[in-house]
């Protein structure tokens, strides 16, 4: 019995060890081009694994995107909702630091969505799915701006927020002439008016109370 055990334990192992390099591999692929340019032939020769292996683990491109998607950006959930946890004093400025550095340190997380929100077409099932992420990182973004002192509006000021950080981010993530640590910057004064203008329409609200 034990041995068996061991070896279901090996097994499952080594198949997560292959999901998880099909899933980098998948990462990287989709980030390059649209949901729709993109062939299972091409992630396969990524991961460095025959076609045919990648459907005994994920059965079309459709659920495998899905589920490279879902759990990245539930990690990106997880890391924004730890700081937001463990911040004395959240500050709006801080969370907008970290929400970009998280992705510009997670470049093919980022460019895989965007490329998927600007040209992506899935079935019903899997836009349900992504759909419940997309309802949790408002639901943070809520979370920080209810933490700051917004008592109305939440949600719009939510979708508000995310829309303007994701502008920042397609207009200038690779902004021509500028070196990395520069466009870092960049984003991060654009960011820096963005967070002003939503804090001078929280302030008043704020003092009515």
């Amino acid at each position: 019995m034990a041995k068996r055990n061991t070896l279901n334990k090996l097994k499952q192992q080594e198949r997560q060890i292959r999901e998880d390099l099909i899933i980098d591999a998948a990462r990287a692929v989709f980030g390059t081009k649209t949901y729709d340019q993109v062939s299972m032939n091409e992630i396969a020769k990524a991961a460095g694994i025959a076609k045919s292996s990648i459907y005994t683990y994920f059965p079309n491109q459709e659920t495998l995107f899905v589920e490279t998607a879902f759990r990245d950006t539930e990690r990106f959930i997880a890391s924004l909702q730890r700081r937001v946890q463990q911040a004395d004093g959240l500050s709006l400025k801080t969370f907008i630091d970290d929400y970009l550095d998280y992705n510009v340190e997670h470049d093919a997380h980022w460019r895989m969505i965007t490329h998927f929100a600007l040209h992506g077409n899935i079935g019903e099932a899997s836009a349900e799915k992504l759909n419940r992420l997309s309802v949790a990182v408002m639901d943070l973004l809520e979370t920080v701006l209810e933490k700051i002192g917004c008592r109305e509006n939440n949600r719009l000021l939510a979708h508000t927020l995310f829309a303007a950080l994701s502008g920042i981010m397609i207009s200038f993530r690779k902004y021509p002439g500028r070196t990395e640590t520069e466009r870092i910057a960049h984003m991060k004064r654009i960011a820096g008016m963005v967070e002003r203008m939503l804090t001078a329409f929280i302030e008043p609200e704020a003092t009515t109370e």
